[in-house]
């Protein structure tokens, strides 16, 4: 079954020198990827030098804008440029990401256990048992046929995107698993930022978070109708 399908990734990468050449090369060299698709969304650092060595992959798609457009945009970008069934967003600044990870993310879709997963890295119990944020982890696989009808919308909702997908898909009933990424974690901000940068950081998503609800209130109402059904 997984040999009928082809799986693109989409990785979107802004000022992620530290990690992105890792992540794309794990995607790259991954059996069950048949292309890789990074949107560099107006980097100033050293991501586009730290991309040049996979540039003659024949895997490997590179897109790169001049100013930084945003998390959403530059993600409904690779998406329009993926050629795949299967489209598995990944983060470029995440360590310890492995094949297995991208297994973990592909077989409940290939299985027909979900319609989307959503890999949330976990380095603890306490991220698998308590974190309130696992819903909004950047790592996800769906059907690239699913969210064609959404791209528009989801294309200026910046840090608000993934919101916007578990909303979509709850509210068209649509089941979601996520998946523990043990050993898998994030660059904090305040590591890559600074504590005033991070905190900066923090309330721009916060913010682009919350204009997605208020300005998608039908499908917010949607999606709670949704759940009370049994969804």
């Amino acid at each position: 079954m997984l040999n009928d399908l082809k799986i693109s990734a989409v990785i979107c990468a802004y000022n992620e020198e530290n990690t992105v050449a890792s992540v794309v090369k794990t995607t790259l060299d991954s059996k069950i990827i048949d292309e890789v698709i990074i949107v560099n969304d107006g980097s100033t650092d050293k991501t586009a030098k730290n991309l040049e060595q996979f540039k003659n992959n024949p895997k490997f798609t590179y897109i790169e804008f001049e100013k930084n457009r945003g998390k959403s945009f530059a993600m409904v970008e690779g998406v329009e440029r993926a050629s795949g069934d299967i489209i598995v967003f990944i983060d470029a600044d995440i360590l310890n990401f492995e094949e297995k990870h991208i297994k973990q993310l592909i077989v409940p879709l290939v299985n027909k256990e979900a319609e989307m997963v959503i890999g949330h890295p976990t380095e603890n119990k306490f991220d698998k048992k308590l974190n309130p944020f696992k819903m909004l982890a950047g790592e996800r696989a769906l059907f690239k046929i699913d969210i064609l009808p959404i791209l528009e919308d989801i294309r200026y909702t910046q840090y608000g995107i993934e919101t916007m997908l578990n909303l979509y898909y709850k509210s068209k009933g649509k089941k979601i698993k996520f998946e523990y990424l043990w050993g898998v974690y994030h660059l904090t901000k305040i590591r890559k930022n600074g504590v005033n940068g991070s905190f900066k950081n923090y309330a721009v998503e916060i913010k682009q978070i919350f204009k997605t609800l208020a300005t998608n209130y039908v499908l917010v109402m949607m999606a709670v109708k949704a759940i009370f059904k049994g969804y």
